[in-house]
């Protein structure tokens, strides 16, 4: 008798299931634009469907989340167990890739880190069963409820691979990785995803300047985003990038640097008059940062990119100074005024040792010998004869010890350790 009952207890639970399953699919087929889902807090059944769909918004009910999930999970292992003749038969089908994708779809919407059930919806596409569009829009439904889900990022660039470059709306791309960081502090791979747009997407280097400042402005310890922006000044000066702004002075935020290492002497002065006069404002900042540079081996385009990019390093560790003030110490903000500054250096001491030739011969020290190669390098510099490296090592000496241990691990400024004297 009790085994009756609990036969007829799962056989009505699997019925209820299959009916918000197909509820939730009529949502799909009904809406061609949904863009967020949501698990609704609510506890009890009150007798009417759990799945929730307002404009363009889809969410399910949570007292029915783990049932649908279970029946759904259940469904789709079974799939996986058949021998690999009848999963081929099941996807050349198409009323058995529907019902297949029916529950991929609540499978993965409730639990996106099952890699098998991406595997599933991959061999649905290469069998023409799921168009490509509407699975980039399935996996960034997915990314609104569970912004950290690296299955789907590795999904969405899976899907990319079949279409060429100029056909992907990068920047829309990149509003999906910055909402998944909004929605989500420290999302590695939302910052990972957004790299990757950055290396197949150069054209986005000034878009993005403006962006990622304005989200650390907003999320000010979120030091991922500091981060990408790291690695956003090194890939524009990777590739010889550069712009003006004619609503602001040229190189602005480096000239204040400089007057900061007390730099802005009667000289420089009479630099800029010159170089002014001449249309080239720049000249001056690199008679300073550059002295005795040998040029015939460095292109303009080089030049102007070390520049911009050093005004851009500037910048952000004028901007970190600002966010301590405003908002106290915190570790986010002296960890990227220190890769700022060294940026700066590095770069000085690239071109000044001709480790950065030409203009595509620039790389990151990305690798063990190149980074061993600019420590080399750094070692040996004699900063002495170098007068605005000179001015930033007497400056940052002021910055307490544990700022001059890390100046002489990584930059090599060769600082006396008061704390054992």
């Amino acid at each position: 008798m009790e085994d009756e009952i609990n036969v007829e207890f799962n056989n009505e639970k699997k019925v209820l299931c299959e009916k918000i399953i197909r509820d939730i699919n009529a949502v799909f087929l009904k809406d061609a634009d949904l863009s967020s889902f949501e698990i609704i807090p609510k506890e009890t059944n009150c007798n009417k469907s759990p799945v929730v769909h307002v404009d363009h918004n889809l969410g399910l009910e949570s007292w029915c989340a783990q049932h649908v999930y279970d029946h759904a999970h259940r469904t789709l292992i079974s799939h996986r167990r058949q021998t690999m003749q009848q999963q081929l038969r099941t996807l050349q089908q198409q009323q058995q890739s529907d019902a297949l994708a029916k529950y991929l779809n609540v499978a993965l919407l409730i639990n996106p880190d099952v890699t098998t059930f991406w595997h599933i919806r991959r061999q649905l596409v290469q069998k023409n069963r799921l168009s490509i569009n509407k699975e980039l829009q399935f996996s960034a439904l997915v990314l609104s409820m569970k912004p950290k889900s690296n299955e789907a990022f590795a999904y969405r660039r899976w899907l990319y691979s079949f279409q060429s470059a100029d056909a992907i709306d990068w920047p829309h791309e990149i509003s999906i990785c910055e909402r998944a960081a909004d929605r989500c502090a420290g999302n590695y791979h939302a910052w990972s995803h957004r790299q990757w747009v950055l290396q197949n997407a150069p054209c986005l280097l000034q878009s993005e300047l403006m962006r990622t400042e304005k989200f650390i402005r907003k999320h000010i310890s979120d030091y991922s985003s500091y981060h990408y922006r790291q690695v956003l000044l090194s890939r524009a000066y990777e590739l010889g990038f550069y712009m003006t702004d004619d609503s602001q002075p040229q190189l602005a935020s480096l000239r204040e640097l400089l007057a900061q290492y007390d730099l802005k002497s009667e000289d420089n002065g009479a630099m800029d008059a010159n170089a002014d006069a001449d249309g080239d404002e720049g000249e001056s900042l690199l008679q300073l940062l550059l002295p005795n540079l040998n040029r015939r081996s460095i292109s303009a385009q080089r030049l102007r990119s070390f520049l911009f990019c050093c005004n851009v390093a500037a910048h952000d560790m004028r901007l970190c100074a600002e966010q301590r003030t405003m908002y106290g110490a915190r570790d986010c903000f002296e960890l990227h005024r220190r890769a700022s500054l060294k940026f700066i250096v590095e770069q000085c001491v690239r071109l000044l040792t001709g480790l950065a030739s030409g203009l595509g011969l620039y790389l990151p020290a990305a690798n063990g010998s190149q980074a061993n190669e600019l420590q080399s390098q750094l070692r040996k510099f004699d900063y002495d004869s170098h007068p605005f490296l000179l001015a930033v090592r007497r400056v940052e000496h002021k910055m307490g010890e544990k700022h001059k241990r890390w100046c002489n691990m990584h930059l090599n400024f060769n600082y006396q350790d008061q704390s054992k004297s």
